[in-house]
């Protein structure tokens, strides 16, 4: 093999395996023919066009949703969950809604301003977005679906990190509620939308039950961060004294801090254990772990406020929480498959 041909066959390995198979050796035979006398390295304008080619035919796959795989499958089962959460959120924020006009009225002595309004309902238009995008996606317009969740979390990255780097600027609160958790539960359904085959696919691989019971999962964690679950835990009212008032909604907080703590754990154990069955779930839970990491850590924040750093709640300790549990899940992943895969080529060479 010349050193030629073996550049150009690294240069085509960039094309999908099932293309290379049928289009490989003749496009391979072309340039070579192409090439000049001597000539001992792709050209940079074979080399580009080469890999815009590539890059080309793998974008049409993604859009078309053809030609699945572990990985592209394990992100539609990622996207789908993804989504399901940014919808409980969304839930979550139409169930506050009378609670927060109550407390924007009040702030503003009986009238809503302007300021009223970006602070309790600022959010509002994203979790519309997203509901618009969802519906979109499961009707089988995934393409714009897609390309309406790049522009949604475009805007949603430009305005965390407007929050986070100018915190004393003008609404800069508003761009660190764009920080939360739904930030990475945005990337991971965009992502999905953009190269997987797309949520109804996850939602076959996934099945009935296990799909039922991320549901309830889902609808558990949107009772439990929902002011009137607050209010349910401390009767309908704080007391007559205000100081004691005030320690009964302090200690409202603390449970309610631990609830929420508790139920994220009991979430991450059930999704571990719901998506531990087959190779392209667990790849799924480690791309979950981008998201389940920084809830965990915000969850424990809430219910031992001493026991977390504030900066690992805040937009780069998130991405750095969620980074490492990416990892570290991955590793754990690694491990787990492991030992099978060792008997399994054990079991392939004595039968050969």
């Amino acid at each position: 093999m010349s050193t030629l041909e073996d550049r150009y066959r690294r240069l085509l390995a960039c094309y999908p395996a099932a293309h290379r198979e049928a289009h490989g050796e003749e496009m391979l035979d072309v340039l070579l023919s192409a090439a000049r006398p001597g000539q001992t390295r792709p050209s940079i304008a074979d080399t580009a066009d080469l890999l815009l080619g590539a890059a080309r035919i793998r974008l049409r796959r993604a859009a078309s949703g053809t030609g699945a795989s572990p990985r592209r499958d394990a992100l539609a089962i990622t996207g789908l969950l993804a989504a399901l959460l940014l919808m409980a959120e969304a839930a979550r924020f139409a169930v506050d809604v009378p609670t927060l006009i109550g407390a924007a009225t009040a702030q503003g002595n009986g009238t809503i301003g302007i300021y009223g309004l970006l602070y309790f309902f600022g959010t509002g238009p994203y979790w519309l977005a997203w509901t618009v995008i969802a519906v979109l996606a499961w009707r089988g317009r995934r393409r714009r679906a897609a390309t309406a969740a790049c522009a949604v979390t475009t805007a949603q990255i430009a305005f965390a990190v407007y929050g986070t780097a100018l915190p004393d600027h003008s609404y800069a609160y508003l761009g660190r509620d764009f920080a939360g958790t739904s930030l990475p539960l945005a990337l991971l359904a965009t992502a999905s939308l953009a190269a997987s085959p797309g949520p109804r696919r996850g939602a076959r691989l996934l099945g009935r039950a296990r799909l039922a019971g991320a549901a309830t999962v889902a609808a558990a964690l949107l009772a439990l961060h929902t002011y009137p679950a607050f209010s349910l835990l401390t009767g309908g009212q704080t007391g007559v004294d205000p100081r004691a008032s005030m320690d009964r909604l302090i200690d409202a907080a603390q449970t309610m801090g631990e609830l929420r703590a508790a139920g994220a754990l009991v979430a991450a154990v059930l999704a571990a254990a719901a998506l531990a069955r087959d190779r392209t779930s667990r790849r799924a839970f480690v791309l979950l772990a981008l998201v389940g990491a920084p809830a965990l850590v915000n969850a424990a924040g809430e219910a031992l406020p001493d026991s977390v750093p504030g900066t690992a709640m805040l937009l780069p300790g998130s991405l750095m929480v969620g980074t490492a549990g990416l990892v570290i899940t991955g590793l754990c992943v690694r491990l787990v498959e492991s030992p099978a895969g060792t008997r399994a080529r054990r079991r392939v060479r004595s039968s050969a």
